[in-house]
């Protein structure tokens, strides 16, 4: 398992429903209906749109000409998340919003896409355009003193020296001209520099106690980091038809065809197919992630897992919860892990395959999370994606309490940061690795977990 330097992709590929909605917003013929020309919003709107971030993506070109074109000619009503799926992305009238997220999930992208003009080709323009959160309609705003850098005064953060100057030795110092400006400056220098070091010194500690090597490294600044929960759904098909779910039946939905021997219809089956259950675990998993100091949460994207699609596996960072029961996607990395998970369709019948046992370890780590133990287990795996192009995370679980362990001792620095040491190399950047992780279960909570076990892929190229 090797890893590789990776980088962002220029070219932006569509999945088979994308492909879909490119043709459906070709033949829908929605055009500007002004001369807009020498309108200065649509003009900044085009060099936007033949930019080297918008040139290669026709919808959100599309997308970003529509809100703009409709907002300069008054027709607001008309930014609608509805009116938007209609115009732009070809979706019938009467299709539901609520039911189909593609406008939400194209809007994420254009403001990143936004974000990233602005501060490389269009570094320079003097107005700006934005699309604020929860809305469509275009904001636009004019970048004053472009050619003047602005004076920050900042407040020293909190408990930091700082020195101050009494005020008769200031007075006495502005008297004695020019001495005496002199040598106020240099106080006001020496304040300045010991406020700084205090403020660097206490965040270089901040960023040491977070263990962030592993969290600058997927979550990067200059592409999008994916956060997928478990499908609880598939989780209970599984078990309510004594079926395990690969992941080609899960993309390709055959599951729906599955008789269950607990008489649920059709009607049913298709009906929890359709709802979007997840688990509170996952998603305090993702509140913790999105408060890590390394995020930024524009960048951040939470990703349910009947909509990832094998495109982001292979050009995106992706943090993946739950494993391959609760997440099929997981099956695609968990083959070339030495901790392998291995299920029957049954509540807590499960286990992992220690692949190549180190002396003192198990080959077979037996979920007992309803015994008398309440022993279960976990894994932390973190691996290229399928192209070497980044990173993907793994924290499963062989229930919902070891999914929890795995999350916690994430987010543990007196566990992580010896481990990561071990993991790194001199440049800091972290190797593959697995973790194996022993916890106890009661219910879904996890109330203390140990590593039993580790692995390191580190690349002698």
């Amino acid at each position: 398992m090797n890893q590789h330097e990776f980088s962002i992709p220029e070219t932006e590929t569509a999945t088979k429903d994308e492909s879909a909605s490119v043709a459906g917003a070709v033949s829908s013929g929605w055009k500007p209906d002004f001369n807009l020309g020498s309108e200065p919003r649509w003009q900044l709107a085009q060099r936007i749109v033949a930019s080297r971030s918008f040139a290669k993506s026709a919808l959100l070109s599309r997308f970003l000409l529509y809100v703009c074109e409709r907002e300069i000619t008054g027709r607001i009503t008309e930014i609608s998340e509805h009116q938007i799926g209609v115009h732009v992305f070809g979706r019938r009238p009467g299709y539901h919003p609520g039911e189909d997220n593609i406008v939400r999930n194209y809007a994420r992208q254009l403001r990143v896409r936004l974000d990233q003009y602005f501060q490389e080709e269009g570094r320079n323009e003097e107005l700006r355009l934005t699309i604020p959160r929860g809305k469509y309609v275009p904001d636009y705003s004019v970048k004053r003193f472009q050619d003047r850098p602005l004076l920050v005064v900042a407040e020293p953060p909190a408990e930091s020296p700082v020195l101050e100057t009494p005020a008769p030795l200031a007075a006495e110092l502005m008297e004695r001209r020019p001495w005496g400006l002199v040598a106020f400056g240099v106080v006001l220098i020496f304040i300045c520099l010991v406020t700084a070091w205090a403020f660097m010194h206490r965040a270089s500690a901040a960023t040491r106690d977070a263990s962030n090597s592993l969290w600058t490294q997927i979550f990067k600044k200059d592409r999008q980091t994916l956060v997928v929960p478990s499908d609880d759904g598939i989780v209970m098909i599984q078990n309510l038809t004594g079926h395990l779910v690969p992941l080609s039946e899960y993309i390709n939905r055959d599951y729906l065809s599955l008789k269950s021997p607990y008489h649920i219809d059709e009607q049913n089956m298709r009906d929890l197919d359709a709802q979007r259950y997840t688990n509170v675990t996952d998603l305090n998993a993702v509140m913790r992630f999105s408060h890590l100091p390394d995020v930024d949460t524009s960048r951040l994207v939470v990703r349910y897992a009947r909509e990832l699609r094998m495109e982001d596996l292979k050009n995106t960072n992706v943090i993946l919860l739950g494993s391959s029961f609760s997440n099929p996607w997981a099956e695609l990395f968990e083959k070339n892990l030495n901790f392998q998970f291995s299920y029957q369709p049954h509540p807590n019948a499960s286990l992992i395959v220690n692949r190549t046992p180190q002396p003192g370890e198990q080959p077979v780590y037996e979920n007992e999370a309803t015994g008398p133990s309440h022993r279960t287990y976990a894994v932390i795996g973190f691996v290229p994606n399928l192209n070497n192009t980044g990173w993907v995370l793994l924290a499963e679980g062989l229930t919902m309490a070891g999914t929890q362990a795995a999350v916690d001792t994430l987010f543990d620095p007196e566990v992580m940061q010896p481990l990561l040491r071990q993991f790194s190399n001199k440049d800091h950047s972290v190797n593959p690795f697995e973790v194996l992780i022993e916890t106890r279960s009661f219910g879904s909570d996890s109330p203390q977990a140990g590593v039993v076990a580790t692995r390191v892929y580190r690349n002698h190229n």
